[in-house]
Protein backbone atom coordinates (compact mmCIF):
# COMPACT_ATOMS: atom_id res chain seq x y z
CA UNK A 1 0.00 0.00 0.00
CA UNK A 2 1.14 3.42 -1.01
CA UNK A 3 0.16 6.44 0.94
CA UNK A 4 -2.38 8.65 -1.05
CA UNK A 5 -4.65 11.10 -0.83
CA UNK A 6 -7.45 7.81 -0.44
CA UNK A 7 -5.04 6.77 2.36
CA UNK A 8 -6.55 8.54 5.59
CA UNK A 9 -10.19 7.57 4.51
CA UNK A 10 -9.05 3.92 4.08
CA UNK A 11 -7.38 4.14 7.39
CA UNK A 12 -10.37 5.65 9.20
CA UNK A 13 -12.52 3.26 8.31
CA UNK A 14 -10.20 0.30 9.24
CA UNK A 15 -9.28 1.93 12.74
CA UNK A 16 -13.92 2.16 13.06
CA UNK A 17 -13.94 -1.79 12.24
CA UNK A 18 -11.03 -2.48 14.65
CA UNK A 19 -12.03 -0.20 17.25
CA UNK A 20 -8.68 1.58 17.56
CA UNK A 21 -7.03 4.97 16.39
CA UNK A 22 -5.68 5.28 12.79
CA UNK A 23 -2.43 6.12 14.06
CA UNK A 24 -2.58 2.59 15.45
CA UNK A 25 -3.85 0.82 12.32
CA UNK A 26 -1.00 2.09 10.22
CA UNK A 27 1.43 0.95 12.89
CA UNK A 28 0.23 -2.19 13.87
CA UNK A 29 -0.80 -3.15 9.74
CA UNK A 30 2.68 -1.38 8.35
CA UNK A 31 5.49 -2.63 11.04
CA UNK A 32 8.01 -5.24 10.37
CA UNK A 33 6.58 -8.33 11.36
CA UNK A 34 3.23 -7.81 10.58
CA UNK A 35 1.93 -10.09 7.59
CA UNK A 36 1.20 -6.95 6.12
CA UNK A 37 4.21 -4.93 6.98
CA UNK A 38 7.50 -4.33 5.08
CA UNK A 39 11.52 -4.09 5.59
CA UNK A 40 11.24 -0.01 6.50
CA UNK A 41 8.60 -0.51 8.77
CA UNK A 42 5.97 2.22 7.23
CA UNK A 43 3.94 3.12 4.27
CA UNK A 44 5.47 3.59 1.45
CA UNK A 45 4.38 7.45 0.36
CA UNK A 46 3.42 8.19 -3.42
CA UNK A 47 6.37 11.34 -3.41
CA UNK A 48 8.90 8.48 -2.62
CA UNK A 49 7.37 6.36 -5.78
CA UNK A 50 7.68 9.93 -7.60
CA UNK A 51 11.22 10.25 -6.75
CA UNK A 52 11.99 6.63 -8.40
CA UNK A 53 9.58 7.42 -11.28
CA UNK A 54 11.56 11.32 -11.94
CA UNK A 55 15.09 9.30 -11.70
CA UNK A 56 14.00 5.88 -13.93
CA UNK A 57 13.03 8.59 -16.85
CA UNK A 58 16.13 10.89 -16.41
CA UNK A 59 19.41 11.03 -17.90
CA UNK A 60 20.80 9.27 -14.86
CA UNK A 61 19.44 6.19 -15.36
CA UNK A 62 20.84 4.95 -18.40
CA UNK A 63 22.23 1.87 -17.49
CA UNK A 64 18.92 0.67 -16.58
CA UNK A 65 17.57 -1.57 -18.81
CA UNK A 66 14.88 -4.24 -18.55
CA UNK A 67 15.16 -4.05 -15.42
CA UNK A 68 12.55 -4.84 -12.26
CA UNK A 69 12.27 -1.91 -9.95
CA UNK A 70 9.93 -3.16 -6.59
CA UNK A 71 9.65 0.20 -4.90
CA UNK A 72 7.23 -1.71 -1.83
CA UNK A 73 9.72 -0.78 1.07
CA UNK A 74 10.16 -4.56 1.12
CA UNK A 75 7.30 -5.99 1.30
CA UNK A 76 6.86 -9.72 0.10
CA UNK A 77 8.55 -11.68 -1.66
CA UNK A 78 7.10 -12.50 -4.89
CA UNK A 79 7.13 -10.63 -8.15
CA UNK A 80 3.99 -10.08 -10.39
CA UNK A 81 4.31 -9.35 -13.94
Amino acid sequence: MTRTERTPRLLAARAKELGISAEDVEKRDFADDSPRGNAIGRMVDASEIAYLTAFLTSDKAWAVTGELVVATGGAGRSVYY
